[in-house]
């Protein structure tokens, strides 16, 4: 009985190590070839599986997008924490949460999959609903550091996302120092425009 519980368990990591080997090829490939380019022949060659294998852990590149929109936002946790940390509103929040997502804006392979999603997103708005959840609660965690002098302050907080996503995505392929400058722009603009709480 012992016996079987512990196949069963180390079956199930070896799936789910799989799952995630395969997660991390599609993404792979999705940047260096495009979301419709790549085929599920592709991502399980990449991945190193045979075809039906990848089958029986997704159906289609859809399923696969979904996973990767769960990773997205299994990795945006600290920033959420960081926003949302009991007690904290306005700039020391904000401040620190613009410059660490400024910098996983601009690492070149999450600007290349931010773009490819959401060219994906024009053709197929299903894509875009598994990435919304992560959005929309980024929105609800920045919107108690704005001031309320702004009249709609959950559009001023998607528009304050959208900048600083679009300045990661600009700094990507430029020098460190050119980077770094329009970092300290982006933060400077901020805090200027964000007066306290």
């Amino acid at each position: 009985m012992v016996q079987d519980q512990t196949n069963k368990l180390a079956r199930a990591d070896k799936s789910e190590l799989r799952r995630q080997r395969i997660i991390e090829a599609a993404a792979t490939l999705f940047i260096l070839k495009g979301f419709h380019q790549t085929g599920m022949r592709d991502i399980a060659s990449q991945a190193g599986i045979s075809l039906g294998n990848l089958y029986n852990h997704f159906k289609g590149k859809h399923e696969i997008i979904a996973a990767i929109a769960e990773m997205e936002t299994a990795e945006m946790e600290p920033l959420l924490d960081l926003l949302e940390t009991p007690g904290a509103r306005g700039r020391d929040v904000l401040i620190p949460f613009a410059k660490a997502y400024f910098r996983t804006c601009s690492l070149p392979e999450n600007a290349a999959l931010s773009a490819e999603i959401i060219a994906e997103v024009f053709r197929n708005p299903e894509t875009g609903r598994a990435f919304s959840g992560t959005r929309k609660r980024l929105v609800t965690a920045l919107e108690p550091h704005l001031p309320k002098t702004f009249s709609n302050r959950a559009a001023t907080a998607g528009l304050v996302l959208d900048l600083i996503e679009r300045a990661g995505q600009s700094a990507v392929g430029t020098s460190d120092r050119a980077r770094k400058d329009t970092e300290t722009a982006l933060l400077e603009m901020l805090k200027r425009t964000i007066e306290p709480v």
